[in-house]
């Protein structure tokens, strides 16, 4: 832990130094979204490829593990929190899109950059497009994508996490660069990706199941998979201290310009909250967007979804080719959905309840894609 820990303590000491010792910077960027897989596979894949540089990263580079949002809005990501918090990992070690620019980056640096747990980039970091040499996910493969082969090492699998191919990774070309806590991290990350391995969801694939069972017999963990996954999912549910737009911003990815948040109760219940209407239509007026598709969970005794699609004017035209790609797209994607239409008081906002929980917003985004691209 003590190396992990000064690695990052090295690394923010030359944050605020202006990089001044080094040409060469490499970045690890997680997703928009910033949660729990995100940001652990961004941080352990960082602090992997700074003792194990592939051929493509220049020996002499600093590699940053950048957390793709603010600073400020990071606490709402309680989960994650919740698991610095558990292996003694201070928040202020961590570095943020808002505390670099990329831009500058870009002009004064020889930048190279490793995706994690997402393959394509926002238009506002479209700039490091060219540096990109190496990309690790677990989604879909976006159609648009059009990464050079020869430039880019691929590694996208569609297992349960993106933290099972960091540790596979790890586990295959330097283990000894494993230790509990940073083992346990991506455990309990595939834990939680995964809903404790559970065979209902299909989430998990078999190398899930394979690496989480090498990390349990490494370091025998004190809490069985379950239990685990229960207090991880009480800390991502803590939202008594946040406001229905923090809760919004929490867990939130961006497609194509359309947001959408992923909330850790259903949407239902969310809109019966003080003030979440309001919420809602604020949050479309400060991100400039003309539609919003939230999708909520709740597994307090089963898990359950459901997904809401809050439209302007200008967005009805979008809502309604939305609507019939996702009740089509069992013909076309093969997913089946099951969705059931909830009423609601709100003119502009169609909910649904969504029956086949095994699905997720990981197939929900190609459907947006589809939608805004048409």
């Amino acid at each position: 832990m003590e190396n992990f820990i000064s690695y990052l303590q090295f690394v923010k000491t030359c944050l605020e130094d202006n990089f001044a010792r080094f040409k060469n910077i490499h970045i690890v960027l997680g997703n928009e979204s910033c949660d729990i897989d995100s940001s652990i596979s961004a941080i352990i894949l960082g602090y992997f490829l700074h003792f194990q540089k592939p051929s493509k990263i220049p020996t002499n580079s600093l590699i940053i593990p950048v957390h793709n949002v603010c600073k400020e809005s990071f606490p709402f990501r309680t989960d994650t929190c919740y698991l610095y918090k558990e292996i003694g990992l201070p928040l202020d070690l961590l570095v943020y899109k808002d505390q670099l620019s990329f831009e500058t980056l870009m002009k004064t640096k020889n930048v190279t950059t490793s995706l994690v747990d997402h393959h394509v980039l926002t238009e506002s970091q479209r700039i490091l497009e060219s540096t990109v040499i190496q990309i690790i996910d677990h989604r879909p493969l976006d159609v648009n994508a059009s990464w050079n082969e020869n430039k880019v090492d691929l590694i996208i699998e569609q297992v349960g996490s993106c933290a099972t191919l960091i540790a596979d990774q790890i586990i295959s070309t330097a283990d000894g660069l494993l230790f509990r806590e940073i083992g346990y991290l991506l455990y309990a990350t595939i834990i939680f990706d995964t809903q404790s391995l559970s065979p209902e969801t299909k989430r998990a694939k078999e190398l899930d199941f394979k690496i989480a069972e090498y990390l349990e017999t490494n370091y025998n963990f004190p809490d069985r998979r379950e239990n685990l996954y229960k207090k991880i999912w009480k800390a991502h549910n803590d939202v008594s201290h946040l406001t229905p737009k923090q809760i919004l911003t929490k867990d939130c990815k961006v497609v194509k310009k359309v947001p959408v948040p992923g909330l850790p109760m259903l949407v239902e219940d969310f809109l019966n909250l003080d003030g979440a209407y309001e919420a809602i239509r604020l949050f479309a007026i400060d991100n400039d967007v003309p539609l919003l598709v939230i999708m909520g969970i709740d597994t307090t005794e089963v898990v359950r979804r459901d997904i809401a699609i809050f439209f302007t004017t200008d967005g009805e035209k979008l809502m309604d080719k939305l609507l019939k790609m996702l009740c089509n797209c069992q013909q076309v994607k093969g997913y089946d959905f099951r969705f059931k239409e909830i009423n609601t008081e709100f003119e502009n906002i169609k909910c649904f309840r969504q029956e086949n929980v095994t699905l997720s917003r990981k197939q929900i985004i190609p459907i947006i894609l589809d939608a805004v691209e048409l």
